[in-house]
């Protein structure tokens, strides 16, 4: 393996040829192409608002566990499916919908636990969050990157999940941003109080501070 940022993606522990292909459709070939797709935006899993307390009509996060799952055609509109779950946590249920993506049935078990973000609606009696996206928590997730910290998401074509794709930005940033160079010789970046590129390439891909979330 050569190594260096010009390093093939499919080199990279984990991805292998196909896996490679998925990458390529996102126009990631190298490990420098990894180091540079940038988050579109951000979530604070530092504290995920309950169900009881979600405001109508704001964008939320929240943590909750399946209850119930479904599938059914419009009545309507011939061809048209919705997939809906019944999802809840300690404080209360909420109702989640999506329109013709039937392979969701494949993705949602009842008594899995998932984070859900969306627009809440108030629908009748009950609330909805209409498509809103979702990622899988699962018992081997690691939560030092999906849990209790500003969490970041990237634009990813199926086949690759936020979880496994922040788990492939974590060993990249590991292994290669020593190697990252900067174009400032040191003196100037003293001179001038600015950081090297390591650093700043880091907290765009896991920012400390909350406020990096108004860059998404």
């Amino acid at each position: 393996m050569d190594n260096t940022l010009n390093t093939s993606i499919q080199y990279l522990k984990g991805v292998g040829p196909k896996k490679a292909g998925i990458f390529n459709k996102i126009g990631i070939t190298t490990i420098e192409d990894l180091l540079y797709y940038f988050p579109r935006r951000y979530e604070d899993r530092t504290s995920l608002v309950s169900i009881k307390d979600l405001n109508i009509g704001v964008n939320q996060t929240v943590k909750v566990e399946i209850l119930a799952r479904g599938q059914r055609q419009a009545h309507r509109r011939r061809g048209f499916s919705i997939f809906e779950l019944i999802v809840g946590d300690s404080t209360g249920r909420l109702y989640c919908v999506w329109f013709n993506q039937p392979y969701l049935k494949d993705y949602f078990t009842v008594g899995t636990s998932l984070i859900l973000y969306g627009k809440v609606e108030r629908y009748g009696s009950r609330l909805q969050m209409a498509q809103p996206e979702f990622e899988l928590i699962t018992e081997n997730d690691d939560e030092s990157l999906n849990m209790g910290r500003i969490v970041p998401l990237y634009s990813l074509p199926q086949g690759l999940t936020q979880r496994t794709f922040r788990k492939f930005i974590k060993d990249t940033l590991k292994e290669f941003l020593p190697k990252v160079d900067d174009f400032l010789p040191f003196d100037v970046r003293s001179r001038n109080n600015l950081f090297n590129r390591a650093k700043p390439l880091f907290n765009i891909h896991y920012p400390e501070d909350a406020s990096l979330r108004k860059l998404a």
